[in-house]
């Protein structure tokens, strides 16, 4: 039986409990370190939308643009100091969540940071950290998976939303090129319309809209 400090299991939604900071909120979850480090990497006026904390204080945290997964501390490599990777939402190739018997990780990949092969991980030791050193994993434990799952959700819409913004814009500025085509005379009306129709079939819908 574990005899550590636990969770109970009537625990609010956000994993709040008297000794425990939550596992969902704002930036006030994050360690002193951490916040330090956030403060350091957003613009004047940026937004924090919500920040997700993981095991040992690793937090994802989402801004209007991009997420920020934040670490520090000796498992993460950085004994007195702390390290931060960003990933711009449109760039997310991939969000997943793995898991183990008592812990797993959140993995974000983009081209930036591809999964790989890795140990299972179940506690930070000294043959087993992988989680826990990655830039683009949040290492975590079982118990919080259900308060993870709605922010996740979140994430996932907002990675959409950018994907689809970036679509619209280059829909758009391929429209215009053909326009300026159109009126040089290089394309005529019938070249024109069939190329835009082309344009425009391609362009995904979004069903959601």
């Amino acid at each position: 039986m574990d005899t550590g400090t636990t969770e109970s299991s009537a625990a609010p939604p956000n994993g709040r409990t008297l000794f425990r900071r939550p596992v969902v909120g704002d930036a006030d979850i994050l360690g002193r370190r951490l916040r330090r480090e956030l403060e350091r990497c957003m613009q004047p006026g940026e937004q924090v939308r919500f920040c997700l904390r993981g095991d040992l204080g690793h937090a994802l945290v989402c801004l209007d643009d991009r997420l920020l997964i934040l670490k520090g501390g000796f498992h993460a490599g950085t004994t007195f100091g702390a390290m931060s990777a960003t990933i711009y939402y449109q760039d997310v190739t991939g969000i997943q969540l793995r898991m183990h018997l008592v812990s797993g990780w959140i993995e974000i990949s983009s081209p930036s940071f591809q999964g790989r092969e890795r140990k299972h991980t179940r506690h930070p030791r000294s043959s087993d950290r992988d989680v826990y050193k990655l830039p683009n994993c949040v290492p975590i434990l079982r118990r919080h998976v259900e308060t993870y799952r709605a922010p996740l959700a979140e994430l996932r819409r907002l990675v959409a939303s950018s994907k689809q913004h970036l679509v619209a814009a280059g829909v758009v500025a391929e429209l215009e090129r053909l326009a300026e085509l159109h009126r040089g005379g290089l394309l005529d009306e019938r070249e024109f319309a069939a190329a835009k129709a082309r344009i425009l079939e391609a362009t995904p819908v979004d069903d959601a809209a």
